[in-house]
Formats: C-alpha cells, structure tokens, sequence
C-alpha cells in the first residue's frame, strides 16, 4: 500500500497534467494508482480531457460505420434490382426464380442495414424505394414466400 500523499506527489501531478499527460500515464510515473491521481486532480482543480479525444475518435468510427453501412445498403439495393432485371429476360422458370430468390435475398440485407441505420440515425437514402421491392417481391403480408 502506498503512503500517503505528498507535496512531492502533487507538484508531479501538476507538472505531468501541464505537459498533456493522461491520468493513467501519471499514475504509472508515479507508482500511484489511477484513483489517487484523480483525487489530486480534483484538489488542485485539474480536469483530464482524454474524453474529449476518445469522443471525437468514437465519433469519427461511427461516422465510418456509417458511411459504409450506406455503401453496403446502396450496394445491396443495386444488387436487387439488377436481379430483378434478369428475372425478366431469363431463359428458364428455374432462372428466372434463382434470379427472384437473390434479389429477394438482397433485399434483405437491404433492409436489415437500412434498419440498423434507422436505429443509429443514419438511414440509406434507397430504404423506402427497396421496402417497396421487398413488398413486391415478397407479396402480401403474411402470404407464403414459397407460393405454397
């Protein structure tokens, strides 16, 4: 168990706080634990803005996940659409349904990622023009995807 603190501890932490260190960091430099460093901190009315820059790295990923969730979705989207094409000009029923069943599987993954990124606050431009794909190519609701 450390002793208790001293002038010593306090004149380091203000020094250490000046130059930008982190809490942990100062605590490690000095043999302290975190918590000890804070309440000296908090004595000498010093504040560690690391939160500041972990927010701010926080931010720009969710704004990455973001961006590439609309990729995904837009991606997606094109995807189903270009399956729909061939279902038109396919040279068999087995075709033509392979091509219905990956466009229907891409708008489901359409759909999930426009979903999520309801929920995160960044919806996909295209989700309403695939949520009325999905309504057409899975009919109506309730109905049997398999037409049984």
């Amino acid at each position: 168990m450390a002793g208790p603190i001293t002038d010593r501890d306090r004149e380091q932490v203000r020094r250490l706080h000046a130059e930008g260190k982190s809490r942990n960091h100062i605590a490690r430099a000095l043999g302290r634990s975190a918590a000890t460093v804070s309440k000296i901190a908090r004595a000498e009315g010093l504040a560690f803005s690391g939160g500041a820059r972990v927010a701010a790295a926080t931010e720009a990923r969710r704004a990455d996940a973001a961006a590439r969730r609309e990729l995904l979705a837009d991606e997606a989207l094109d995807g189903a659409l270009g399956q729909v094409a061939r279902t038109g000009g396919a040279e068999s029923a087995r075709d033509a349904r392979d091509h219905a069943t990956a466009a229907r599987a891409l708008t489901e993954v359409h759909a999930r990622v426009a979903e999520l990124a309801r929920q995160t606050g960044a919806g996909s431009k295209g989700a309403a023009m695939l949520d009325r794909l999905a309504d057409a190519l899975s009919g109506p609701a309730g109905g049997d995807p398999e037409g049984d």
